[in-house]
């Protein structure tokens, strides 16, 4: 979906780089009042198109932009987005931000919080040209990242069990790998230690228990030679000569077998437990669909006691809806609930007082002209060097906060304050006219 901003006689369009365009329309009802010729979405040139094909791509873009002092730690990985998410929602449920002293985590903490991941790899409502960019396992890793954050345990809902199955099996698999990359690196040291006092170190030269090089080449006669001879006899322990009973054996003590021992992996337990909304039931809507969908989550996902903390991956179906509506309503004055990356359209009553805590939305703008032929033009070289990259971003508790990059680094244009209307994002016409704003700021500087 394409934003307007008019500067002069140049028409700059805002591609609304993760959302796609029916999930636009649901949010944004409202029509773009000035009419523009639809761009390529496979644009070389575009930042979006190159962010889209490739999540690695975005995430070079944020980091090369990105200002932590102004945005905090740029999620280029699960674990960094995951550390900003999980102080935002404590300072939202109630911690104090001590200058100098972390936050502190209450046992008793509880509250409804949105956090807004919107990264190619994590939205699923991204899609270009009907393939989906979502990857549920990486989104699962973040879900997982923030588990690891709450001092107590964490239940992670998804959908369903073939998610679950899914999701397990890779990360089985990649635990797996590098588990094997341990012992591989541990019988590498183990065969090292085992060859015996005397190790190649560099070409020709070797290295004895006193840890002396003695080079192969060096002439050990004479002197020399001798010496050699005792300063590898200082290097020998002596022990008493079993076949003299008093005197002390001057040979070699014979080195003692080392006993094999297997290396062990040691693995950290578990702060998280994997689980769907609906198992393998199969919800369909209708007038059943509350019972059905009842019934799935008494089955599957109820929280074990000592769970403290619920995080609900990726809901935005009416059957999704449904079951957190149900959640909410029995634990979201007992635990912490986290919605990640859930949409719901219109937004259940259960969920009007939920804070967005944290929200990451880049943007990405292509200057266009009049021409047709110049705005597809995706090689043009003065089109890549005028593309405004735009970060809209709420951490709790600040404000949103919108931030344009023209080529020297996000600089913070807007800030605009939470209200009603703007509890779950800013409107794409607001943010257009903000970076129309800047832009023609920067033009007359």
């Amino acid at each position: 979906m394409l934003l307007v901003c008019c500067t002069g006689s140049q028409l700059w369009s805002m591609v609304a780089s993760f959302e796609g365009p029916t999930t636009f329309r649901m949010r944004h009802p409202r029509r773009i009042a000035v009419p523009v010729p639809v761009v390529s979405r496979r644009s070389k040139s575009a930042l979006l198109s190159a962010a889209s094909d490739d999540d690695n791509s975005m995430r070079r873009m944020l980091e090369e932009s990105w200002n932590t002092s102004k945005m905090g730690r740029v999620p280029v990985d699960p674990e960094a987005a995951a550390k900003e998410a999980y102080s935002s929602i404590l300072q939202a449920a109630g911690a104090k931000a001590v200058e100098g002293e972390a936050l502190v985590e209450d046992d008793n903490m509880a509250g409804i919080f949105f956090v807004d991941l919107l990264l190619p790899a994590y939205d699923m409502s991204l899609k270009q040209e009907g393939v989906n960019l979502y990857d549920e396992v990486v989104a699962v890793e973040y879900c997982i990242a923030l588990a690891d954050c709450f001092k107590g345990k964490t239940e992670i809902i998804v959908r369903d069990d073939s998610t679950v199955l899914t999701v397990k099996r890779i990360l089985k698999a990649r635990e797996e790998s590098e588990q094997e990359k341990v012992r591989e690196a541990k019988e590498k040291e183990r065969a090292q230690e085992e060859k015996g006092d005397v190790v190649e170190a560099n070409d020709g030269d070797f290295v004895f228990g006193d840890g002396n090089v003695v080079d192969d080449a060096e002439d050990t006669d004479g002197e020399d030679n001798d010496d050699f001879r005792k300063k590898l006899l200082a290097s020998w322990n002596d022990v008493p000569d079993s076949t003299s009973g008093d005197g002390a054996d001057i040979s070699p003590p014979s080195k003692p077998k080392k006993a094999t021992v297997e290396p062990t992996i040691i693995s950290t337990p578990k702060k998280y437990r994997l689980a769907s909304l609906f198992g393998n039931a199969k919800v369909i809507e209708g007038p059943d669909m509350a019972t059905i969908v009842v019934g799935a989550l008494r089955s599957n996902a109820l929280p074990a006691d000592d769970e403290d903390n619920i995080v609900i991956l990726s809901a935005r179906g009416n059957d999704e809806m449904v079951a957190v509506r149900a959640l909410v309503a029995k634990y979201g004055t007992q635990k912490k609930i986290i919605l990640v990356n859930c949409q719901f359209r219109p937004v259940p009553r259960e969920l009007l007082t939920a804070e967005t805590v944290y929200s990451v939305l880049p943007l990405a703008g292509k200057k266009k002209t009049n021409n047709d032929n110049q705005t597809r033009n995706d090689d043009d070289e003065g089109n890549q060097q005028a593309s405004p990259k735009i970060v809209v971003l709420r951490r709790y508790p600040k404000d949103w906060e919108v931030f344009v990059d023209v080529g020297i680094g996000y600089e913070l244009v807007e800030t605009v304050s939470v209200n009603n209307q703007n509890r779950r994002g800013l409107p794409m016409d607001f943010i257009a006219r903000s970076i129309t704003r800047h832009l023609e700021y920067v033009s007359r500087r």
